[in-house]
């Protein structure tokens, strides 16, 4: 005779364990630990590696779990249909750096953590140091293309200002953004690897980026940086991907991944029809083409990944 049938809620800890190991998505592990408080309390005693990233739109309300690949709505502690609960007056959403979203204000950058509520605010775009011997930086427009929490006394960011980017740094609290002016205007992307800042430019070159403390302020600056990856190859990109009929789009992007720094090119081929800003694709053609490669510090050079 079969005895009695035993409930979920009494599923073993190294089941639940095994179980939750197998939902790579916060967002599955949240609905785990939300069937009942056994549950929820195995969620919290289990080591889990760390889940997969949500992905966040430009529109700061609609999200996309992976590996599902499902848009979300959801509802943060901190946030609410993508404005701080706290906040919603003025804010427009800017971007997401780890588990940061930024927001747009008048006077100030804001940063909520959605899962804990926790906030830092930083300068305003328009709060920039400027320098005598860069000709019309008065009037420039600066715009964040990317946020890195460095640590909790160092944020960085490649700005877009007019035609070219720069970069700029600064602490949570301060009143101005600290511009390295004497970068290149060609900056792609960065990232914070093994505590130290990188950045990309757009002929695939690496910096690395040291960062020293106003005398004056003790303010965070760029004091110099370093050629650590030197590829020049600018020229041959104008040169032979413009003169085709199809014109050309490369994005670089610089990722952390597995402990190893990626430089990551989307190449994508397409040509502007029936007015501005119209692109019309050629089947076969454009396909975007996709590219990983390591950096090898030892030898200053990038390594091609195979994917």
């Amino acid at each position: 005779m079969a005895g009695p049938l035993r409930s979920w809620e009494d599923l073993p800890l190294e089941l639940a364990g095994l179980v939750l190991g197998r939902l790579p998505s916060h967002v599955d592990r949240v609905r785990f630990a939300a069937v009942c408080p056994k549950w929820r309390s195995a969620a919290r005693q289990v080591r889990l590696p760390p889940p997969l990233p949500l992905l966040a739109l430009k529109n700061g309300t609609t999200f996309y779990s992976m590996p599902s690949g499902e848009p979300l709505r959801l509802r943060f502690p901190g946030c609410e249909d993508g404005f701080p609960t706290f906040s919603r007056e003025d804010s427009d959403f800017a971007t997401a750096s780890g588990s940061w979203l930024v927001y747009r204000q008048f006077w100030r950058l804001l940063l909520v953590d959605p899962f804990s509520g926790a906030t830092m605010t930083l300068p305003a775009q328009s709060s920039v140091t400027y320098k005598s011997d860069v000709p019309s930086v008065s009037g420039y427009h600066f715009e964040v293309i990317k946020l890195i929490v460095c640590s909790s006394d160092l944020i960085a960011a490649p700005f877009r200002a007019g035609s070219s980017n720069r970069i700029a740094v600064c602490q949570p609290g301060a009143c101005l953004w600290s511009v390295a002016w004497d970068l290149s205007l060609w900056i792609t992307d960065m990232a914070f690897y093994q505590g130290k800042l990188y950045a990309l430019d757009y002929g695939e070159d690496l910096l690395a980026l040291d960062i020293s403390l106003d005398d004056n302020t003790g303010d965070p600056q760029v004091a110099r940086s370093g050629q650590v990856i030197k590829v020049n190859n600018f020229d041959d990109l104008f040169l032979n991907k413009f003169n085709d009929p199809l014109i050309f789009k490369r994005m670089l992007y610089l990722v952390e991944s597995g402990g190893s720094l990626l430089l990551v090119r989307r190449s994508i081929f397409h040509s502007h029809v029936n007015g501005k800003g119209q692109i019309h694709t050629f089947a076969g053609l454009c396909e975007p083409e996709v590219a990983v490669f390591e950096a090898n510090f030892a030898q200053s050079r990038w390594a091609k990944v195979v994917i």
